[in-house]
């Protein structure tokens, strides 16, 4: 599945790329033996189709309580996803996007910064570009993602969506790379 980039974005990615000294991320390692992560942050997808594989997968209504679990997703979308009360939610409105349509509210960035997540995952099934670029500013040692040529460059695994695949099949493939026990 070919996903579409607009072309102000991928200047915009080059452009940060020039002029941002990104310091190598931490390698990973992934084994049987490892304990895993401990704390995530999914970036919710805005289509109401996928939000409804979302609710279950994520678990938000009864969160997984070994985990710190933080969410983030638009205002928009938000009403997708109605019970949130026991994780830490991020959202952000069109106010806070610049014109490339990334993130450039700074309080808000530091705000997920603080919470030092160990991974970070991208649910979105298409492009987004907040959640790219979200993505290459923080510091998460593992970030996971649906493939594209940008976000081979961003996240540390990339998964490749199939057109007739289950949405269900690839979020289990994620919590199992994660070490999140279900």
């Amino acid at each position: 599945m070919i996903v579409d980039i607009p072309i102000r974005f991928k200047i915009y990615l080059f452009w940060k790329n020039l002029f941002s000294k990104k310091e190598d991320s931490p390698h990973i390692k992934i084994t049987k033996e490892g304990r895993g992560v401990k704390s995530v942050l999914f970036f919710l997808p805005e289509k109401k189709e996928d939000a409804k594989v979302i609710n279950y997968f994520v678990k938000v209504e009864n969160p997984l309580s070994d985990y710190e679990i933080g969410l983030i997703c638009s205002d928009k979308s938000k009403s997708f996803y109605p019970h949130v009360e026991n994780v830490s939610l991020f959202t952000y409105n069109d106010n806070d996007l610049n014109y490339f349509n990334t993130i450039k509210s700074v309080s808000l960035l530091n705000e997920i910064k603080i919470k030092n997540y160990d991974a970070i995952v991208d649910l979105n099934t298409n492009f987004c570009a907040a959640s790219s670029m979200l993505f290459f500013d923080l510091d998460a040692p593992l970030k996971i993602g649906f493939d594209s040529l940008i976000n081979r460059k961003i996240y540390t695994i990339t998964l490749e969506r199939k057109e007739n695949a289950f949405l269900e099949s690839y979020f289990s493939k994620i919590l199992s790379l994660l070490g999140v026990k279900f």
